[in-house]
């Protein structure tokens, strides 16, 4: 019978997974629709990590501790010498390099997908340990999350696998590692213990417990406290949501809080309420639109928004604001203050002024302000008035 390279690499695939399945980290008690896997991070970081770069990895059961080796083409090409068993129980490795690489981004994040020729595909989640530059993959079998395939990202190809895959033709960038002569995995590592890629340049971009819920046998990888921590932190920053949405967290009034949701030039798609929930023992935070909870988030477990390092417009003024505290002329703020100037401090204080920068006298002294719904919302106190609002577009 004639076995095409596609039915190879979906048996070949087939019996990785079935070893992952049998001898890996497995989660267990988690509904997977409901305690989501997150990836840790964005999929710009994991093209700039793996693309041109070396991934070593092991297997489980019978390849534990064996070398194997994939080379991220810029072109997308998987190069590959992995590890197989022969019928007298030997080692030997084979090259390949039909398979096709990419990322996406999905509920769950980001995702890396195998294209096997075009006929069978496979998806897995990256997870990159910036401080041991781990770099492992979990994948979703049957409503559990398995832990396959531990390794690290280098910029060098072994020359244990060189002498493994003699024919397999490397890019030009690569350089062969001479210190790397071993196929045992921690004699590898042993040989050179700086190869592994650390702390790769936006590796701090991360959020609450994404490290994998596989590797934490499904139990929580984070705390209420952290996730508040990482939330009152990025106040104002753009989030990105797993799908690649921007979102910004805005504080409220005691436990009521909002998401905006954005449009691509940062105007406002949608506002909902975060609340914090409690329901059988367990902390949520529920996303509330139009009076009803459209999604939760259990507490504790890898939390759903990645930071992006950049702060949305309408915080970026008002931290200019308070950076530049002068007497600044609020016109939104109506005729009553025609002739007042307004000094902006944090902690959502201002005060009012004269036209000469001193302070005014008596009543409607001083306020505070906040954000709300995409507009700067400033109470005057003892204004009868009430606050006054303005979009920030229109600031």
């Amino acid at each position: 019978m004639r076995v095409t390279k596609t039915a190879l690499a979906v048996v070949l695939a087939g019996l990785l997974l079935a070893s992952c399945m049998a001898h890996g980290q497995r989660s267990s008690g988690v509904d997977p629709k409901v305690y989501v896997n997150y990836t840790p991070y964005s999929e710009a970081f994991y093209r700039e990590l793996m693309t041109g770069r070396v991934n070593l990895y092991e297997g489980f059961g019978k390849y534990r501790n064996v070398v194997s080796g994939q080379i991220y083409g810029a072109d997308g090409t998987l190069i590959e010498c992995s590890a197989r068993r022969r019928l007298d129980n030997r080692f030997h490795w084979l090259k390949q390099t039909s398979t096709r690489w990419k990322l996406v981004t999905e509920r769950d994040g980001s995702r890396i997908e195998w294209d096997y020729s075009g006929d069978y595909k496979r998806y897995a989640s990256k997870f990159y340990d910036p401080e041991t530059g781990a770099f492992s993959t979990e994948i979703l079998q049957n409503d559990s999350y398995l832990l396959s395939n531990p390794g690290h990202i280098q910029d060098t190809w072994p020359r244990a696998l060189v002498d493994a895959c003699p024919d397999l033709e490397l890019p030009a960038h690569i350089r062969i590692n001479e210190k790397q002569t071993s196929l045992r995995m921690d004699e590898l590592r042993r040989q050179d213990p700086d190869a592994p890629i650390r702390h790769f340049p936006g590796s701090h971009l991360t959020g609450p417990g994404r490290t994998g819920l596989a590797a934490s046998g499904g139990k929580p990888t984070t705390t209420k406290e952290e996730v508040w921590a990482f939330l009152n932190a990025r106040e104002g920053d753009v989030l990105w949501s797993p799908e690649g949405w921007g979102r910004i967290f805005v504080r409220g009034a005691g436990d009521r809080h909002e998401i905006w949701g954005l449009k691509d030039d940062g105007e406002l798609a949608w506002v909902a309420g975060l609340i914090s929930l409690s329901e059988d023992g367990q902390d949520w935070l529920g996303w509330e639109l139009d009076g009803k909870i459209v999604a939760r988030y259990p507490m504790g477990y890898p939390f759903p928004y990645l930071p992006t390092g950049h702060r949305h417009a309408a915080f970026q003024l008002t931290d200019k604001l308070i950076g530049r505290p002068h007497p600044r002329s609020l016109p939104f703020m109506g005729e009553a203050y025609a002739d007042r100037r307004f000094v902006f401090h944090p902690e959502g204080k201002f005060s009012v002024v004269d036209e000469a920068g001193n302070l005014v006298e008596g009543p409607h002294f001083d306020g505070v302000w906040r954000w709300t719904r995409g507009m700067l919302e400033m109470t005057v106190r003892d204004d009868p008035a009430g606050p006054k609002t303005v979009r920030w577009r229109t600031l």
